[in-house]
């Protein structure tokens, strides 16, 4: 939402028409996405598409991916990275766990904020993901210079006197801003002066899944969402045939309104001229099986993610490294376009915060160093690959080490190679020799 300049009744007169009518529409796709990652209300979401005859017969059928696919896609900060400023290491609390979650919620979603506090108590820095919130622009801008979000717990009910928190940071002609307001109009002070502390710097990060083109909520894992409701209903459908795969009763030569109960301990009384017995459906089963299998490799192929299903399971490891090129390829964009940008902004947005409320210097001085992205391997898919490997001189025992152990210094790592060539000559038929013996140098 664009804002030019407003006086205070504008501003409140403008965020409770955002409160009425703009927030609850972003609500409604997130929270589904939401579901579907969580795990929760799926049933009611397949029932939509079955009517209750069909559904008295069997309980809706679900699986749920969702998580699964994206926490294997999502691997960025599966490895901590290093931060590069002593002062700001001692105050980021759990900020490493954090990111797991909201580098997931990030790719879900498409666009996550995320709130930073100074907890004076623990004297550290806590976080809180914001999954909904309304973003509001200055002309000719792409970047939020204020955020609106629920103040209350953001997935229960929202009650009549809803509460939102409002920031907004120092332009040019406008002073920042930060207050609650509730969906009556009620303003409610947090700080004197309903000044933001902060001055020109909001205390928000926001992550995009992808780059900006057109909108600043970018699309999330939409594709992944509908797939999974698909292969839902696919399974509950598979579940309504085998629940008739014996046959359905049908009646002939009966009045429309006579009505005969079966079971197994009934016996079966007809009247003069009617007929009784069983239709087995022919629907094809194991195509409906393989059109269910293919969605689900398609939605996750999709997602730079494999299915191995049990025919695959003897793939070899040199097969899966050169499969998984483009998941190798994608993290490492994910890197250099959302998470190292982003991280810089987290460090300018902690220096302001801890200046303001903890009275700490961070200093100028910030990098980060992100660990290299491996294809996950089985120790006989690992010692396949690098068989490979060292006899096409792609990698080598050194390489091996620093992948295993990168605090190995470099005498370190020669040495234990060296010992390695006095226990064990290397022998191109020996990589699991020297692999297990790096391992116990490794640990």
């Amino acid at each position: 939402m664009i804002i030019y300049n407003l006086t205070e009744k504008m501003l409140y007169d403008l965020l409770m028409d955002t409160i009425q009518e703009g927030y609850d529409n972003q609500m409604k796709e997130r929270e589904r996405q939401l579901d579907y990652f969580e795990g929760i209300n799926l049933e009611q979401d397949i029932q939509q598409f079955f009517d209750s005859d069909s559904l008295s017969q069997i309980p809706p059928m679900y699986i749920n991916l969702v998580r699964n696919i994206i926490s294997r896609r999502a691997l960025v900060y599966q490895q901590a990275p290093v931060r590069f400023n002593d002062n700001y290491n001692e105050v980021i609390g759990d900020l490493d766990s954090f990111m797991k979650q909201f580098e997931q919620l990030t790719y879900l979603l498409g666009t996550e904020a995320l709130y930073t506090h100074w907890d004076d108590n623990e004297k550290k820095l806590k976080y809180r993901p914001i999954h909904f919130f309304v973003p509001f622009f200055r002309p000719n801008e792409d970047e939020p210079f204020a955020i609106m979000y629920q103040a209350e717990s953001q997935l229960q009910a929202r009650t009549e006197d809803a509460q939102y928190m409002f920031w907004s940071k120092d332009t040019e002609d406008m002073e920042g801003k930060h207050f609650m307001i509730s969906s009556r109009g009620k303003i409610t002070s947090i700080v004197e002066g309903d000044r933001n502390p902060y001055g020109d710097i909001l205390p928000f990060n926001i992550a995009h899944r992808h780059p900006f083109t057109r909108d600043f909520f970018r699309e999330g894992a939409t594709d992944l969402v509908n797939g999974m409701r698909s292969v839902n209903i696919m399974l509950t459908e598979l579940a309504l045939h085998g629940r008739f795969q014996l046959g359905q009763p049908v009646f002939t030569g009966l009045d429309t309104e006579q009505r005969i109960s079966t079971g197994q301990d009934k016996a079966i009384v007809l009247p003069e001229g009617a007929d009784f017995g069983y239709r087995t459906p022919n629907a094809n089963v194991q195509a409906m099986i393989e059109s269910t299998r293919y969605m689900v490799d398609s939605v996750a192929q999709a997602n730079n993610v494999r299915i191995n299903w049990t025919q695959n399971q003897g793939e070899s490891g040199v097969s899966k490294k050169m499969a998984q090129l483009d998941l190798m390829d994608a993290l490492r964009s994910d890197v250099e376009q959302i998470y190292r940008p982003f991280e810089k902004e987290q460090f300018r947005i902690a220096k302001r915060i801890l200046e303001v409320s903890a009275n700490i210097n961070l200093g100028d001085q910030f990098s980060i160093d992100f660990a290299e992205r491996e294809v996950p391997m089985s120790q006989d898919e690992e010692i396949a690959y690098y068989t490979w490997a060292f006899a096409n001189d792609l990698e080598t025992r050194q390489s091996y080490l620093r992948k295993k152990n990168p605090d190995l210094q470099e005498e370190e790592i020669q040495g234990i190679v060296d010992q390695i060539d006095q226990e064990q000559p290397q022998q191109a038929d020996e990589t699991q020799s020297i692999i297990d013996r790096i391992g116990e140098q490794v640990g």
